[in-house]
């Protein structure tokens, strides 16, 4: 039962923003004595972020794939919480839309009746790499404008890629104006610890204004996605499970492989690099070792992870891919060892 409204923050941000690597900065900040609970919500089918994020005793993740959480008046995000709080009692809840979704419907419905008395939203925060801000494919996005919107502290993450740029400085800080956006914001390296003044403001929201903001009239259309978590589908007889998604503006295509299947590293690192793609993301389990992939705009980067339950692909594109032919290549990269 639950006897205290649980501190809440969303985590908003374009497709690679850094998101889950932000997530992953606050969770090893997180008091020892507590439970925290995150509920990541994937544009594609086949989830990938919960993997990305490990596994630990005092963090309980749930993963709803499959589109936008925030459609149908609300109810997959009423749903998933409820679940959610039932079953970690966190002392703290984190929720990642997909960078595809518009986040003002889940602010709208955090902040309704149904969780008058046990969700205490705090703050929404917004990721946003500098770099793709010369790129008026972002600035007139509705998803990004919308992100934009709903949040209460912006974070220009990267930092450690663009803050010897002084044109990118410049070009945020022009951003800033032109948008008339009066939200705190801060810089973080992915490379080093959360700034001070960020967990501070997550910590204890002064002036943050989520909790009293009018999103009704900022709410735009959004389509009509539907929410699923995949967990328990079977693999076929090859040992894998092949799910696809699309709405009016992306195509995703994911694979999820058993773990008798080994990829080898070397011809998966170099099929993963010929993609071109708007945004790939893999965990793999490799012939030496687990890696986990994350490709935006042909930037790659690559991590060792210590351990995985399964091998997972994602593809999202703007234009259809002949998923048949994807799946030939993949199958030919690695083996099912029994």
């Amino acid at each position: 039962m639950i006897v205290a409204a649980v501190p809440t923050h969303v985590i908003t941000g374009f497709l690679g923003s850094g998101k889950t690597t932000f997530i992953k900065a606050l969770l090893q900040a997180k008091p020892v004595a507590e439970t925290w609970a995150v509920l990541v919500n994937e544009f594609g089918e086949i989830g990938i972020d919960a993997s990305l994020m490990g596994s630990r005793q005092d963090v309980v993740i749930r993963e709803v794939a499959g589109g936008c959480i925030c459609c149908a008046a609300g109810v997959p995000l009423q749903v998933a919480v409820t679940q959610l709080l039932a079953k970690a009692k966190p002392q703290r809840l984190l929720i990642e839309p997909t960078g595809l979704g518009h986040p003002l419907q889940i602010i709208r419905t955090l902040q309704s009746q149904v969780f008058a008395q046990s969700i205490r939203l705090l703050s929404s925060v917004c990721l946003l790499d500098p770099r793709k801000l010369a790129d008026n494919r972002y600035l007139t996005n509705d998803t990004f404008v919308s992100q934009l919107a709903s949040a209460d502290i912006l974070l220009a993450s990267k930092a450690d890629l663009w803050q010897q740029q002084v044109e990118v400085q410049q070009q945020l800080q022009q951003f800033v104006t032109d948008r008339d956006l009066n939200q705190p914001l801060l810089q973080w390296s992915q490379q080093q610890t959360l700034p001070r003044a960020l967990w501070s403001l997550l910590q204890h929201p002064a002036g943050v204004k989520t909790a009293n903001r009018k999103v009704n009239a900022l709410l735009q259309p959004t389509p009509d996605y539907t929410s699923a978590d995949n967990a328990a589908v079977p693999f076929n007889a090859q040992g894998f499970v092949f799910k696809a998604h699309q709405d009016a503006h992306a195509y995703s295509y994911g694979w999820k492989f058993s773990p008798q299947w080994v990829f080898d590293l070397a011809p998966l690192v170099q099929w993963i690099s010929s993609q071109q793609l708007l945004r790939l993301k893999a965990v793999m389990i490799t012939s030496d070792g687990i890696a986990a992939f994350n490709m935006l705009d042909g930037e790659l980067s690559f991590e060792e992870l210590d351990e995985a339950m399964d091998s997972r692909l994602e593809l999202i594109s703007q234009q259809p891919l002949d998923a048949l032919a994807i799946e030939q290549q993949l199958l030919s990269l690695g083996r099912m060892e029994l």
